[in-house]
């Protein structure tokens, strides 16, 4: 039986009080905290990828595996801090496709 691996996309938008974020502080965080929850071997399982980030709105989309979408949604839960600032990640959308991903984060 072949299985199918589908993935999802993850529309998301931080709130904090700092005016700009770095995105390659984000990954680095994103990745380590998922690695201290699950491990190297279900951080490698998830398939992970930043598709966009504004630095400016705070507004991004993760790509991810439809079974490691909890896991992910679960970390970014998990984040509430950035460079000693608390911030307070939202979940905007979770979308099978990157075109309606791309169009909820352009309304929003």
């Amino acid at each position: 039986m072949v299985t199918i691996i589908r993935d999802r996309y993850v529309v998301f938008r931080i709130y904090t009080s700092v005016t700009k974020l770095e995105e390659s502080f984000l990954k680095s965080t994103i990745w380590r905290i998922y690695q201290n929850i699950y491990g190297l071997f279900g951080s490698s399982n998830a398939g992970l990828y930043f598709e966009s980030f504004d630095e400016k709105e705070k507004t991004g989309i993760i790509r991810c595996t439809h079974t490691s979408l909890s896991q992910l949604l679960t970390v970014l839960a998990y984040m509430t801090e950035l460079k000693e600032t608390e911030i307070l990640v939202r979940i905007l959308n979770v979308s099978g496709t990157i075109g309606k991903a791309k169009k909820i984060l352009s309304i929003k």
